[in-house]
């Protein structure tokens, strides 16, 4: 079987190896082996794979990827609620395999209805939209929240999700050209802007938004982008830094959260996995796997590259400018 292996951090798409390794043996007992059909790129495995993610590097070799979709290709003894064919969600992190053993517990089982391409993309951004969305700042409908990088799949997610809800949603994307489909989506106020005058951009806010307070504000980017947000969010307002696509640390200014009473905290999903409890996860995750086979959560897809072709999907998942993710497909996908 193929699999992508790293053994160097650098530039993703020189760096990566397609290797043929063994196939796994017999799943052991309390163990499933699943067949993975499309796996997904986040910025988070092009990180990790130049060293830049989180607060350690991966020892050397590792296979990378932390989303994909799978059909259960055997079962090992004593498993129960899994049977050859369930279409699952690995919950691990070397997704990046042509096939691998995991503990049965670790197969989420997905209606057999969804679009696969939708499912490999079900761990990570529709959850952190969710938990953006519900778990940081109490909000109701009607109730004002700011998101820049509106137009990413995170973006996307949370737009459709607040507008379920009620929840107004001011949106930032960086080009003139993503504002119709973050319209399209459901965003109450979608707007081009560099987030680089906090004062123009404080007044925009206002413009759009009637006046009403903005109680929570979404980061993507960080550097000035954050500070920017501060300005415009209201007193005793949380800003959620989830990411930093600018490549640089947050920069606020220290009136923000000292005078005005404005919070900056972080997000990672990896701790919402943790703290969220099995039953908090579960509910999120019937109710976005319901979305996506209904076909009312979903996110674009710009491109759809063999796994064979790893490094040509590094290199288009690192462009900017994309219309939706880039997925790898293997061999074992007939979609």
């Amino acid at each position: 079987m193929k699999a992508v292996v790293i053994e160097g951090f650098g530039d993703p798409a020189a760096t990566i190896q397609l290797k043929d390794l063994p196939d796994p043996p017999p799943p052991a007992p309390g163990e499933v082996t699943v067949e993975m059909l499309v796996l997904n790129i986040n910025p988070s495995d092009l990180l990790q794979i130049q060293g830049l993610y989180g607060v350690s590097k991966p020892p050397l070799p590792f296979i990378p990827g932390g989303e994909a979709v799978g059909r259960v290709a055997a079962v090992g003894e004593g498993v129960q609620g899994l049977e050859v064919g369930d279409i699952v969600s690995p919950m691990i992190l070397n997704c990046w395999v042509e096939r691998v053993n995991i503990k049965a517990h670790l197969a989420m089982k997905l209606p057999d209805n969804i679009d696969l391409k939708q499912a490999s993309m079900i761990k990570g951004n529709p959850a952190t939209a969710e938990a953006l969305l519900a778990d940081q700042v109490p909000l109701k409908a009607g109730d004002w929240l700011m998101q820049n990088a509106a137009n990413s799949a995170v973006g996307t997610f949370l737009v459709k999700l607040a507008a379920e809800r009620g929840i107004n949603t001011l949106n930032i994307v960086r080009r003139a050209s993503a504002v119709d489909a973050v319209k399209a989506a459901g965003g109450t106020a979608v707007v081009a802007d560099g987030l680089d005058d906090p004062r123009a951009f404080r007044k925009l806010t206002r413009d759009l938004t009637g006046g009403a307070p903005v109680k929570l504000a979404l980061d993507a980017i960080g550097g000035a982008a954050t500070g920017v947000m501060a300005n415009a969010v209201a007193d005793g307002g949380t800003i959620v830094n989830y990411g930093l696509l600018s490549g640089e640390q947050c920069r606020i200014d220290a009136q923000h959260l000292i005078f005005r009473k404005v919070t900056l905290k972080g997000f990672w999903l990896i701790h919402w996995f943790a703290d969220a409890g099995r039953e908090r996860l579960a509910a999120t995750y019937a109710s976005i796997a319901k979305g996506m086979a209904q076909g009312t959560l979903t996110t674009p897809v710009a491109e759809v590259i063999p796994f064979d072709e790893a490094k040509r999907a590094m290199a288009a998942a690192g462009e900017g400018g994309r219309a939706g993710k880039v997925l790898m497909v293997t061999k074992a996908y007939q979609g």
